[in-house]
C-alpha cells in the first residue's frame, strides 16, 4: 500500500505542528518524493482568517514534508471492528 494508491480520496494525518495529537481529514491531492499535498478546510479556515479574507479564488492546497506527518490512516475494504464492544 502506497500513499499514491489514495490520491483524490479522502485519508486522515496527524500533522503535530497543527495539535499534536489530532487526527486532520485531508484530501490526498498528490504524493511527491519528498511529502503529499493535500487541501483541508481546516487549513484552508486557518490561512483565510490569517490574511483577512472570507475567500479565495482557487483551493489552498498544502504541501505536507513527510517528516512532519506523526501517523496516516486510510480505509480500505472490509470492516473494522472494535474487539471491546465484542467482548474480545
Amino acid at each position: 500500500m502506497q500513499f499514491s494508491d489514495f490520491v483524490d480520496q479522502e485519508i486522515v494525518l496527524i500533522l503535530p505542528q497543527l495539535h499534536p495529537s489530532k487526527m486532520q481529514r485531508v484530501k490526498l491531492l498528490g504524493v511527491k518524493a519528498g511529502g503529499l499535498w493535500i487541501h483541508s478546510q481546516e487549513i484552508t479556515n486557518a490561512v483565510l482568517q490569517r490574511v483577512g479574507k472570507p475567500t479565495a479564488p482557487k483551493t489552498i492546497a498544502v504541501f505536507v514534508p513527510y517528516h512532519a506527518i506523526a501517523s496516516g490512516y486510510a480505509s480500505i475494504e472490509g470492516p473494522s471492528l472494535d474487539e471491546k464492544a465484542f467482548g474480545v
